[in-house]
């Protein structure tokens, strides 16, 4: 199955304090992403502002009871 991607899109980067504590995104519409394959070194920046491209992955499992997973292809800062 091709996976669909997103290229650019403006998120919010925040940590969940629920099910064990992740890491996710949020866009200006609501849509929740989950990213499996987020670094340490955005994870110490905190709550910030990202503009990142990534693919949807419908094949991912998660733990974690929240967003659609992704696996993120590109992210930098907005």
């Amino acid at each position: 199955m091709a996976k669909k991607k997103y290229l650019n899109v403006l998120v919010n980067l925040r940590f969940f304090d629920f099910e064990g504590g992740f890491w996710g995104l949020v866009d200006k519409e609501g849509r929740e992403w989950l990213p499996i394959n987020l670094t340490d070194e955005w994870t110490s920046k905190g709550d910030i502002k990202v503009m990142v491209s990534f693919l949807v992955n419908v094949e991912v499992v998660s733990l974690v009871n929240w967003g659609t997973p992704i696996e993120i292809i590109e992210i930098k800062n907005a």
